[in-house]
């Protein structure tokens, strides 16, 4: 299962050896974190990796360029992300966004572009929204899509998050609104850099080519490099989720 997600694994491990140095300046790269995680749903179960990067171009302006895989049962998905930010204050940080995913092995991709943002709604309660425009081929489908996340930090270590997404397709040959929807909790262990993640969610397909929803159990390990850790981590040491607008379709093999 994990044979797709190889090149990934190595650059995570590379970056893991590198010198700790390049992180501890105000421009230039100011964070690293890598996920590598397993989701079970219906009988089935696969892999999901994705490496971060958030670099400074000024003090109030950064980029974050990710690279995720997702070895779905119908094939090996890979992924890159881009995310070009301001963050005026410590309270926010928002931007543009621009994604691109294709499955080894056969013709499928989707692109995906619009705007983000990360906002503090409390001490506690941090609040990531995202809404943007598309294109998926083969079919040629345009769509849009909007997903949001709010998580709140019950302790130091404790953080609960609750997560929805919706798109919409309306072609001739698709016509359906793509959802999910999810419930979890992360747990920092002690200041250091990894914590643990678990989550329950659903996903779903809505409108005239519609499909039963299917729950899935999500299990995770976070390792983060530069910044503050821990459950009330400024947005500075938040990075943006990445998109995933075709995951409901992805996972019943219907793209």
């Amino acid at each position: 299962m994990l044979t797709g997600m190889r090149s990934l694994t190595f650059l995570l491990a590379a970056l893991v050896m590198a010198p700790p140095a390049s992180a501890q300046s105000s421009l230039g790269l100011a964070g690293i974190e890598a996920t590598m995680g397993l989701t079970a749903s219906s009988g089935t179960s696969f892999a999901t990796g994705r490496l971060s990067g958030d670099f400074r171009i000024t003090e109030a302006h950064g980029f974050q360029l990710d690279l995720s895989a997702r070895d779905y049962p119908g094939g090996y998905l890979g992924q890159i992300d881009g995310h070009l930010y301001l963050a005026p204050t410590t309270r926010s940080k928002y931007g543009l966004f621009a994604s691109l995913a294709d499955v080894s092995g056969r013709e499928a991709t989707v692109a995906y572009a619009g705007a983000e943002g990360i906002f503090a709604l409390g001490s506690d309660t941090i609040l990531q929204a995202r809404a943007g425009i598309g294109y998926a081929r083969p079919g040629a489908f345009d769509f849009v899509a909007a997903d949001a996340q709010l998580a709140h930090a019950l302790s130091d270590t404790i953080a609960v998050h609750v997560g929805a997404q919706i798109a919409e397709v309306q072609e001739q040959a698709l016509d359906t609104r793509p959802w999910a929807a999810e419930l979890g909790l992360d747990w920092h262990i002690a200041d250091g850099p990894l914590f643990l993640s678990a989550a329950l969610g659903a996903t779903g397909l809505a409108g005239p080519d519609s499909a039963p929803s299917d729950t899935y159990l999500r299990l995770g390990l976070t390792w983060r490099y530069g910044g503050a850790g821990g459950a009330r981590r400024p947005i500075s040491a938040r990075p943006f989720t990445a998109p995933a607008p075709f995951d409901p379709l992805f996972r019943r093999g219907l793209f």
